[in-house]
């Protein structure tokens, strides 16, 4: 079972130099707190979208939009009740709901979904191995590189450890279709201790690999590959700085805000 996010394509964005997919990500993040207005929020949530089908990674993005839908319908529920307006929407029992709170909610679900689309671009393009090296390069110490990527590894794997015990407990005869909440939780320690007992097992044969391997804090490690900036690299940094340039610019005249 392959729960990884990496789509293997070969598109623009797959062949761009890591250290600038990461940029960009941080661009398009820049891009999402600037703009408050759910207009503007729309627009470029429409060209992260963009993005998904230009990096081929629609398949990553059906298996979050259930998430992605939750995080605009909670927004424009909830922050209603804590943004103070002065027009009136509309009123249910009593209780006023202004328009501005209304438009900043639908403006914040859409800066998060633009945010975790964005990241689901970066991850759909980029391989574990180039994510680690790229940040290293960007003066991210290995450490903490190496955390991150095993993180990204360790996610994965975790998830398909948590499949095969399920698939292993049932041909067992464990019955995981309970409705009662009593049997529910009956059931949960012939799925919880094999877990922790194979976890614990691959944390140890992953810290005898590293031992084995000479990994350390102080140790200077040698990388796999090294990429190198191509002409569309700069292009697609250029882009990014300016749209951020023009944004900052928009902002600053009164264009994007509520």
């Amino acid at each position: 079972m392959n729960l990884s996010l990496y789509v293997d394509e070969q598109t623009c964005l797959h062949r761009l130099d890591g250290r600038i997919k990461i940029l960009c990500l941080f661009g398009l993040f820049a891009l999402t707190l600037i703009f408050s207005d759910p207009v503007y929020l729309l627009g470029l949530t429409g060209g992260v979208l963009t993005l998904v089908l230009w990096a081929r990674s629609f398949s990553n993005l059906k298996k979050i939009w259930i998430l992605l839908a939750l995080l605009l319908v909670y927004n424009v529920v909830l922050w209603p009740f804590f943004v103070e307006g002065s027009i009136p929407f509309f009123t249910i029992g009593g209780l006023t709901i202004m328009q501005e709170g209304v438009l900043h909610g639908m403006g914040m679900g859409l800066r998060l979904n633009a945010m975790l689309i964005s990241g689901i671009v970066l991850l759909s393009t980029t391989a574990i191995e180039e994510f680690a090296e790229s940040s290293n390069r960007l003066g991210v110490p290995q450490s903490l590189g190496f955390c991150v990527s095993l993180a990204f590894r360790w996610v994965p794997n975790l998830l398909g450890s948590i499949g095969a015990v399920i698939q292993a407990q049932r041909s067992r005869g464990l019955d995981l279709q309970s409705k009662s909440l009593f049997g529910k939780i009956r059931q949960y320690p012939a799925l919880v201790v094999p877990l922790i007992g194979h976890t614990l097992r691959q944390t140890n044969l992953l810290a005898m690999a590293l031992e084995s391997k000479g990994f350390g804090p102080g140790q200077k490690r040698q990388p796999l590959f090294v990429s190198k900036m191509k002409g569309c690299d700069f292009v697609a940094l250029l882009t990014i700085v300016v749209l951020v340039v023009t944004s900052l610019w928009m902002r600053s005249h009164g264009y994007g805000n509520i």
